[in-house]
């Protein structure tokens, strides 16, 4: 089967400059020769959207978009996220199977969506205010609780656009700061989870199923656990109401692939986020589990299904 990886670069609608591959676009072309299939690197920057008046086209490089059975998109996008997204939504409009949706993605790259969509339908998450005012924030920090308190942009992964605050003179003095920002719409205020200790739980799900989980650990002062932050990862055993809610998250956001991320509260676990783009690297190495494999063979069937 002819495989589309579409890679995207981490930033504004600029050209990807380096030649070089991401690691996790190289994990899937190799998983994707090692089982017999051609697996074809899209960069999103050399896509062209085209309308003839009524009918929607794609182009690649000035030319017919190449001929892909199945496209794998690697939505790595921070900035400009609805607009760097409609090549998913165009691909999909010229009949080109992918196996996430626009939809999808924009539910999950959203953090004030996500939190609509969990709890809208009962999914536990972490307390949260979203604030746009500085005359808000003292009331935010009332319902929230005590400090310290997490703050986020509205979109951001890899632990970029978290922090976290120990006073309201430093929330004072950042929410200032990003006042100043053109892009600024608003931040979210959200409970530190101390019981957590810089911990969190990665839940990999493929297609409806869990495949791998691990627990990450922040590493010296830095309370985010992510991997590429420095991030230790091990294995670790899910509860029945963690496999519950992860799953829950990954329907309720439309996603076929879901990095759903947990922490264990006082008062049961909670989902602090859900990726479209989790990262291979960290889980294939501590499961020991050839994840990139499993999405190239989701993929097929994917596209099987859809036959």
């Amino acid at each position: 089967m002819k495989i589309g990886l579409l890679q995207f670069k981490s930033g504004p609608l600029t050209p990807v400059r380096s030649k070089k591959l991401p690691n996790d676009i190289k994990m899937l072309r190799n998983a994707a020769r090692a089982r017999g299939h051609e697996p074809r690197v899209l960069r999103v920057d050399k896509c062209q959207l085209y309308y003839t008046r009524t009918t929607p086209k794609l182009l690649y490089a000035g030319k017919p978009f190449p001929k892909v059975d199945v496209v794998i998109p690697r939505f790595s996008m921070l900035e400009n996220v609805s607009l760097n997204a409609t090549i998913v939504h165009q691909i999909e409009m010229v009949d080109i199977s992918i196996i996430q949706t626009y939809d999808s993605l924009i539910n999950a790259k959203n953090k004030l969506r996500t939190l609509q969509l969990l709890t809208e339908r009962g999914i536990p998450v972490p307390k949260t205010m979203v604030v746009s005012r500085f005359e808000y924030l003292d009331e935010a920090i009332k319902k929230i609780g005590s400090f310290p308190i997490i703050i986020k942009t509205p979109f951001g992964s890899l632990g970029k656009g978290v922090a976290i605050v120990e006073t309201k003179r430093s929330l004072h003095s950042s929410f200032d700061m990003l006042l100043t920002s053109p892009d600024f719409t608003s931040i979210l205020i959200q409970e530190y989870v101390a019981e957590s200790e810089g911990k969190d739980i990665r839940v990999f799900i493929i297609d409806g199923e869990i495949v791998a989980s691990m627990e990450r650990d922040s590493q010296g002062r830095d309370f985010r656990s992510n991997l590429a932050l420095g991030g230790k990862g091990s294995i670790i055993e899910l509860t029945k109401e963690e496999k519950e809610i992860s799953l829950a998250a990954t329907k309720a956001l439309g996603l076929t692939i879901a990095g759903v991320d947990i922490l264990r509260s006082k008062t049961g676990p909670v989902i602090m986020e859900v990726n479209c783009n989790p990262g291979l690297d960290g889980i294939t190495e501590v499961s020991g589990l050839d994840i990139p494999g499993m999405i190239i063979d989701f993929a097929v069937r994917f596209k099987n299904r859809s036959a």
